[in-house]
C-alpha cells in the first residue's frame, strides 16, 4: 500500500473521518470519558501557539515551496500534492469537528493524521532522489512530524484524559 496514492489517501480520510465523528460524538454525549476541551496550563498554551506557527512553516509552507520547485518532476510533485491534500483535509476536519462536536477531537484527528503523514514522508523520501539541500529540508519536515506525534502523546493526550 502506497500512502501517496489517491485511493490510499481516500480510504484513510474516510476511515479517520468516521472514527473522529464517532469519538467526537461520544465525548459530546459524555459516553466516552474524555474531556470535551483540552486542559492546558498557561505555559502549555504559549507553547502550543508557537508550535502551531512552526507547524505552519515546516509542515505547510516548506512542502508548498518544494511542490513549486519540483512541479515538473512527476514523482516528487505527486508526493507533495498528496501530502498537501492530507494536510488540508486534516485542517478542515479539525476546524469543522471541533466546532460541531467538541474541541478535544482535534487531538484524535491530529494524532491519526500525523501518523499517516509520517508514513507519507517516509515513503516520499524513498520514492526518488533529491539534491542535498532539498533532501535535508524533507528530513526536517519528517523530524518535525515525529516530534509532533511525541508532543501529542505527551502533552495533548494527557490534557483530554480525566483526572484520576
Amino acid at each position: 500500500m502506497n500512502p501517496n496514492h489517491l485511493l490510499t489517501i481516500f480510504l484513510f480520510i474516510v476511515g479517520t473521518t468516521l472514527l473522529s465523528l464517532e469519538v467526537g460524538w461520544l465525548v459530546k454525549k459524555a459516553a466516552l470519558p474524555l474531556k470535551p476541551v483540552m486542559a492546558y496550563s498557561e505555559i502549555q498554551l504559549q507553547f502550543i501557539k508557537i508550535w502551531v506557527n512552526v507547524a505552519l512553516l515546516i509542515g505547510v509552507i516548506l512542502p508548498s515551496v518544494m511542490l513549486i520547485v519540483f512541479w515538473r518532476q512527476p514523482i516528487p510533485s505527486q508526493f507533495f500534492i498528496c501530502y498537501l491534500i492530507v494536510v488540508f483535509v486534516q485542517l478542515a476536519s479539525e476546524i469543522v469537528f471541533s466546532r460541531w462536536l467538541c474541541k478535544s477531537v482535534v487531538v484524535i484527528i491530529g494524532t491519526l493524521y500525523t501518523g499517516f503523514r509520517i508514513w507519507q514522508l517516509w515513503s516520499g523520501l524513498h520514492a526518488t532522489t533529491y539534491s542535498q539541500p532539498w533532501l535535508s529540508l524533507l528530513w526536517l519536515v519528517l523530524i518535525f512530524w515525529v516530534m509532533n506525534i511525541i508532543m501529542l502523546l505527551t502533552m495533548a493526550f494527557p490534557s483530554i484524559f480525566p483526572e484520576s
